[in-house]
């Protein structure tokens, strides 16, 4: 494509997006075969030909003829000014970075703040809900940071719960964090991830298809798993419940012959329905880092923070990151003190018996001391 018909094919694209519940599968409907400019055109002259085909469910009449009556008002001068004022970098299909060319259902655009050279590596994608137990959430930032001291990026949906843990333990592993939002880049959304956005942008790569000022709506989460799966080499649900928004993303991922993998988790446990759903359907068992990175043959093996392979590291778990989720719960119970026994018993949900066996093998490595029913971290003798 001509370097001026590519200019006027994203301004196309930006006066698409600039105009009311427009989706990817509807602006899909609208270009055709035509592109986008001819999609505008037709609008602006307010004749949707039938060659068109069938229209994407839910689209009304009345909203068709919003989009002829706004088109002509759609300000795209003012849209790319205001992404220049906010840093935030615009990719279409015809740029060297776009990372959607084999993506069959692929954005508009993609709007991005970082490096957006970190999508050139391959990408894990670490997924789970947002109602996540406290092992969930333990086993995200240790798959997260496992990854991360791999080298491999990963990538999530900066949701709470399990995308926020995983995304932390990337950024304390040093790691680059890819994050995938559903609303404008200038739309921090849940507003607690605030300074995790900010981090992302600093260390990895923030993108998502809306515009800025593009406020969060139910349709675009669904919208914005389909690109995390498209950009990962992998899946991985930490957590899910049984009709979980995380398995969408499972579902996206095996449409595109993406593997994915599930951590399996307490067979009475809620927030588990979903992933040990997916291992019943036949989705991999995921227990940390290790599993995935060598199944998916990505990373270059345990890493230090100077990013040289750390030898002594390798093929050992270490206090920071255990071999096994339960023994992950532990460990970040016990970091700040001695507990009691039962204490680790409520926070992992799993039998007395299972947690005792964990304690007894952290005792065996030298992180543990069991003193009656308190466990402390071996060097800390003070009781609770």
């Amino acid at each position: 494509m001509r370097l001026d018909d590519a200019h006027e094919d994203r301004r196309a694209r930006l006066i698409l997006l600039g105009l009311p519940q427009m989706g990817p599968s509807r602006a899909r409907w609208l270009i055709g075969d035509g592109g986008a400019a001819a999609a505008v055109d037709r609008l602006r002259r307010g004749r949707l030909t039938p060659d068109l085909g069938p229209a994407p469910p839910r689209l009304t009449t009345s909203l068709v003829d919003r989009w002829v009556a706004e088109v002509r008002g759609v300000d795209v001068d003012g849209i790319l000014a205001r992404h220049r004022r906010l840093g935030i970098g615009i990719l279409g299909p015809n740029d060297r970075h776009w990372p959607f060319a084999a993506e069959p259902d692929p954005p508009l655009l993609v709007f991005y703040l970082g490096d957006i050279e970190h999508l050139h590596n391959p990408v894990v994608a670490v997924v789970g809900t947002r109602q996540c137990t406290t092992i969930g959430r333990n086993v995200a930032y240790e798959i997260g940071r496992g990854l991360a001291d791999r080298g491999v990026p990963v990538a999530s949906g900066l949701a709470l719960g399990v995308d926020g843990a995983a995304h932390r333990g990337v950024l304390d592993s040093g790691g680059v964090p890819i994050g995938v939002v559903a609303t404008g880049l200038d739309v921090v959304y849940p507003g607690a991830h605030r300074s995790l956005w900010s981090s992302v942008v600093e260390h990895g790569v923030l993108l998502g298809e809306s515009p800025a000022g593009t406020k969060p709506a139910r349709w675009r989460f669904p919208a914005r798993n389909r690109l995390i799966a498209s950009l990962a080499a992998g899946v991985v649900v930490v957590e899910s419940h049984q009709h979980g928004g995380s398995l969408s993303t499972a579902d996206e991922a095996i449409e595109r012959d993406r593997p994915v993998f599930a951590v399996p988790g307490s067979v009475v446990s809620p927030a588990s329905d979903g992933t040990n759903g997916l291992l019943v359907e036949g989705a991999i068992p995921a227990r940390h880092a290790t599993d995935i990175a060598e199944t998916l043959g990505v990373g270059d093996g345990p890493v230090g923070r100077d990013g040289a392979v750390d030898e002594g590291q390798a093929g050992r778990p270490s206090v920071a990151t255990p071999e096994d989720p339960i023994a992950a719960v532990i460990l970040s119970e016990v970091a700040t003190g001695p507990v009691h026994i039962d204490r680790l018993v409520v926070a992992s949900a799993e039998p007395i018996a299972v947690v005792l066996d964990t304690v007894q093998r952290l005792v065996a490595t030298n992180r543990l001391v069991l003193d009656g029913s308190t466990v402390f971290l071996a060097g800390h003798r003070e009781s609770p």
